[in-house]
């Protein structure tokens, strides 16, 4: 099968300018965060599930309010084993959604339009739900005052609740809600791409093979939260 997905989520490690390792975080945030957790200066530490411990780890931080591209959005940042990366979020009672992210020092910028629908309302997100849509995506390059644009395409992604189940990972035990995303190219439907996403409400994601899928995906290790 072919891959679609280069240009979107995966990470482009092998072009990666320096190796950035994450900065170490050790306040502990105590009390709720929210069932989708956005409060400004949450961390989550992870690490590929064959990986060891003492491996340099990928730290996703809420960094806070700012905008992307003119629209109100929750800045997170994604560093660490040779990544830097941006994702600009809007999370409120209709869910979560991303508007685009920036990688490599804002070098390069990706536009989701409209935002993909990364998460239902609260009350939707149950075992058997589906959600999604078409969304354009505009890849671009950006030099100074030199943009050159790199992908502009629609897609169509759909997500499916599977089920719940019990899993460990180095952060501890989670019943968690599993989660398949597929993303299609609707001018080819044989080019496609699925991930699986596990999430635990009011911690975040406890694994996902988004990033880093050809190591296995990323596994929770830790957070600074409780």
């Amino acid at each position: 099968m072919r891959r679609i997905a280069p240009l979107l989520l995966l990470l482009l490690v092998a072009c990666a300018p320096r190796a950035t390792e994450p900065q170490t975080n050790t306040a502990i945030i105590q009390g709720p965060v929210g069932f989708y957790p956005s409060q400004p200066g949450l961390d989550w530490v992870y690490l590929p599930p064959r990986a060891s411990i003492g491996d340099p780890p990928v730290r996703l931080s809420v960094i806070g309010p700012t905008t992307f591209e003119g629209q109100p959005a929750i800045r997170y940042r994604l560093s660490g084993r040779g990544l830097e990366r941006s994702y600009y979020r809007q999370v409120d009672a209709s869910g979560v959604r991303l508007l685009g992210m920036e990688d490599f020092d804002r070098l390069q910028v990706t536009r989701y339009t409209p935002p993909i629908q990364e998460y239902p309302p609260q009350a939707n997100l149950v075992v058997g739900a589906r959600w999604g849509g078409q969304t354009r995506e505009v890849i671009e390059l950006r030099a100074g005052n030199n943009v050159t644009r790199v992908s502009d395409r629609v897609l169509d992604y759909t997500y499916s609740v599977l089920g719940k189940s019990n899993v460990t990972v180095p952060a501890g035990s989670f019943e968690v809600f599993r989660i398949a995303w597929e993303i299609r190219d609707p001018r080819n439907p044989n080019l496609r791409e699925s991930f699986e996403l596990w999430f635990f409400p009011g911690v975040g994601e406890i694994f996902s093979s988004v990033n880093f899928s050809d190591q296995g995906g990323l596994s929770l290790v830790d957070r600074n939260f409780k």
